[in-house]
């Protein structure tokens, strides 16, 4: 039964700055080809950094180069290259020498330009200092009054995820917050901006996959997709759990034209629990394609 269509797919080659989007990618257990490859490694605490606490990140653009399709399972030296735009235009080549010299002061602190490392290595992964509720609010920007986000009823693959960001900032393996890949619908988008009058650009929720949902109207739709398993293209997915939403769509996006949204955080727990969108695992493996029909299997 067709329940949807793709309309964009993305890729966010450096973790937490703007991506791009692409006509086709292949997805795996591992989630997107290309997809957070590389990452900002803070010089001092020697700890992989995000636009959490680091909201400048989200004013780079970051592409491949080279015209080589990214592989699902490249890690150190075969992460392919990457360029990085900055604020004012200067691009930064990843194969540069001095890139980490010139990274860090294009971010006035000492950082290293890092691909990702294989899950086995776990110290590139680990935490420098265990997470603390108030760093965990710092992150998720709780509001005053709100409760953190309930986990106690995870899924299994949400449980092991979350077993192993209890000491590191990614699952090993992986530069992505949590899941392997996430999905959002336009029709999320529109329910979400109807209700707060706020800008809801998709740049700002930074999904793999958008998509229409048939029938819908302006509603999360995706919400009642919950342990479905869906055939997109050639890969078959199953969606996992709904997707806690932390600070960074309220970031400013200076490339884009995305203004600091500083409400949207209280606009996401007031009308929707702070989640939007929806995690989901690779069952089989695939390329997904813009345009591709969402059937529901199983």
């Amino acid at each position: 039964m067709q329940v949807g269509k793709v309309v964009e797919v993305w890729r966010y080659p450096v973790k937490s700055m703007a991506g791009e989007a692409v006509a086709q990618a292949l997805v795996d257990a591992g989630g997107l080809a290309g997809d957070r490859h590389w990452a900002v490694i803070d010089g001092d605490a020697r700890e992989i950094r995000s636009a959490k606490r680091w909201p400048e990140l989200l004013g780079y653009v970051a592409r491949y180069v080279g015209g080589s399709t990214p592989a699902t399972d490249a890690y150190a030296a075969a992460v392919i290259p990457v360029e990085i735009v900055g604020p004012d235009g200067r691009i930064l080549h990843s194969a540069a020498a001095d890139r980490d010299a010139e990274l860090s002061a294009w971010l006035q602190r000492a950082v290293r330009l890092s691909p990702r490392a294989p899950a086995h290595d776990r110290d590139h992964y680990r935490l420098a200092h265990s997470r603390t509720p108030e760093s965990t609010a710092a992150e998720m920007d709780l509001q005053a009054g709100e409760a953190p986000p309930d986990f106690s009823l995870m899924s299994d693959a949400a449980a092991v995820i979350m077993q192993d960001l209890a000491d590191c900032a990614t699952p090993p393996g992986s530069y992505v917050d949590a899941f392997p890949l996430h999905l959002m619908s336009r029709n999320a988008l529109a329910w979400l901006r109807a209700r707060s009058g706020l800008d809801t650009d998709v740049r700002r929720f930074r999904p793999n996959l958008l998509i229409d949902i048939d029938g819908a109207g302006a509603q999360p739709g995706e919400d009642a997709w919950l342990g479905w398993h869906l055939a997109i293209g050639e890969a078959r997915l199953r969606i996992d759990s709904r997707t806690v939403r932390c600070a960074m769509p309220g970031r400013a996006q200076p490339q884009f034209g995305l203004a600091a949204q500083p409400t949207l955080a209280r606009a996401l727990v007031e009308h929707g629990a702070r989640q939007l969108g929806v995690n989901v695992i690779v069952e089989q493996a695939g390329v997904i394609r813009a345009g591709d029909a969402i059937a529901r299997v199983g």
